[in-house]
C-alpha cells in the first residue's frame, strides 16, 4: 500500500519531546516543507513542542528558511548542531538561554549520525581536545541553560580521547521530493 501525506499530516506524527534529525546543507536538501509545517502546526496547535534538534551542517538562509522555522520559543528544548550561522533564529534562542544548545564539529556530528544508525554508543576521536568542545573547558555548551555533558574525556592505551555520546533519534526528516 502506498500512502502519501501532506507535510502537515506528516508533522502530526512527531510527538512532543521527540529528538529530530534533519538533512541538508545551507538550502540544499533541506526538508523545507516539513520544517515550515512544523512551525505552522506549533503556532496553531502548540504541538510539536519541546523538541531536540540535531544537525551537522548549517541549514537555512540566515533569515526565514531552513531551521529558522523552528526558532519559536517552546518548539525546541535543545539543539545539537555543527553550524548556527544560517539558523539565526535558533541562535538567538540559544544566546537568550531559551533553549539548551551545543555546538560540535560538523564532521564529528556526521560521523555521530553513522554511529547512531549502527546502534553504537557514539564516536571516539581526538577532534575537539583542548578546544571549547572539551568538557574540561566548555563541553560545546553555548549557554548557562545547557548543563548535561554530551562529550566525555576517556583514556585508551594511555591516550586522551573525546567520546561524543550517541543520542536517541526519534524522527529523521529527510528531503525526498520524489521517493519510493
Amino acid at each position: 500500500m502506498t500512502k502519501f501525506v501532506t507535510a502537515l499530516e506528516a508533522v502530526k506524527h512527531i510527538p512532543d519531546g521527540a529528538t529530530i534529525a534533519t538533512s541538508g546543507f545551507v538550502g540544499g536538501l533541506v526538508p523545507e516543507a516539513i520544517l515550515k509545517a512544523m512551525k505552522k502546526s506549533f503556532l496553531e496547535t502548540g504541538s510539536p513542542k519541546n523538541l531536540t534538534s540535531i544537525f551537522a551542517a548549517g541549514q537555512g538562509d540566515g533569515k526565514d528558511r531552513g531551521l529558522n522555522h523552528l526558532g519559536e520559543e517552546g518548539l525546541l528544548k535543545r539543539v545539537i548542531g555543527g553550524h548556527f550561522n544560517l539558523s539565526t533564529r535558533i541562535g538567538a534562542l540559544a544566546m537568550n538561554n531559551k533553549i539548551e544548545a551545543y555546538n560540535f564539529p560538523q564532521g564529528t556530528l556526521s560521523q555521530l549520525f553513522r554511529s547512531i544508525a549502527g546502534r553504537r554508543p557514539g564516536i571516539i576521536t581526538k577532534i575537539g581536545l583542548g578546544t571549547f568542545v572539551d568538557p574540561r573547558l566548555e563541553g560545546g555548551k553555548l549557554n548557562k541553560k545547557t548543563t548535561e555533558n554530551l562529550v566525555e574525556v576517556i583514556q585508551l592505551n594511555g591516550e586522551e580521547w573525546l567520546w561524543y555520546k550517541a543520542v536517541k533519534i526519534d524522527v529523521a526528516i529527510i528531503r525526498g521530493t520524489t521517493v519510493d
